[in-house]
């Protein structure tokens, strides 16, 4: 039988609470390893190669009552081992980077924020039909460059406008997130800038005012989300153990 990782706790706090059943009401342990412990419960083989969105969202509901009761770095769904003995690896190898990262998630949620905006100039790369031959080669061969240049700078372009739009984000909320995080991707109706704020809960109620201010001046159509476990922040606070997520999710290979 296989077991499902929820996610990464401080072991002290998880020794004073009261842990929720996992998956299929099982019950859920902490695995732990000095100060740091991993919430896991039984799975059955069957279950953990048939996943399905019902599951998903059972497990995201797990990861949300466990992040209520103490500091969590959750995981996503699909980080299944065979053995708890290999948990308590991964936790001595990356001991120092998550007690690091739990410090700082500490008493905080993540807020999310999505800004769908405008940018009518967008370029699409140049399409190279074939090599060019004959005299044409050098002519064409030069137009294809400068298109090149072109739809590089307007990438450029673009980047600062999603640069410019985070900056203003951030500016908004002055104050009130201990990080930030963003990235942006291009669609049919303009440019997606997405945003994750780990905020303190004592700030969580001013932050939804500063937000209803910033939607009102924004140029863009503004989402807000939230409060989440800080899923936006593993990567970012635990950077060396990144990969070593991915090792973990596959560990079951190994069993």
């Amino acid at each position: 039988m296989k077991s499902i990782v929820y996610g990464i706790l401080d072991s002290r706090q998880a020794a004073k609470e009261a842990l929720p059943p996992g998956l299929n009401q099982a019950p859920l342990m902490a695995v732990k390893h000095g100060n740091l412990a991993a919430a896991i419960s039984p799975v059955a083989e069957e279950l953990a190669s048939s996943a399905g969105i019902e599951q998903a969202l059972e497990y995201a509901r797990v990861v949300e009552q466990l992040h209520r009761r103490l500091a969590v770095l959750p995981m996503r769904y699909g980080c299944f081992v065979h053995h708890p003995e290999q948990v308590v690896e991964f936790l001595h190898r990356y001991e120092r980077q998550f007690s690091d990262a739990l410090a700082q998630v500490e008493g905080c949620d993540e807020m999310g924020l999505r800004i769908l905006f405008k940018e009518s100039d967008m370029t699409e790369p140049p399409e190279q039909t074939g090599a060019p031959t004959g005299a044409d080669a050098q002519t064409r061969g030069r137009a294809y460059l400068d298109n090149r240049r072109r739809f590089y700078a307007e990438q450029t372009r673009v980047d600062r406008a999603a640069q410019r739009m985070a900056e203003r984000a951030q500016a908004a909320f002055s104050g009130l997130f201990v990080r930030c995080t963003w990235d942006h991707a291009a669609r049919p109706d303009g440019q997606l800038l997405s945003m994750a704020f780990l905020v303190e809960r004592p700030k969580l109620a001013e932050f939804r005012r500063a937000f209803l201010r910033f939607q009102k001046d924004c140029p863009g159509n503004v989402m807000f989300s939230g409060p989440w476990p800080p899923y936006g922040f593993v990567a970012d606070l635990a950077k060396p153990a990144v990969a070593a997520l991915a090792e973990l999710e596959h560990l079951q290979e190994k069993g």
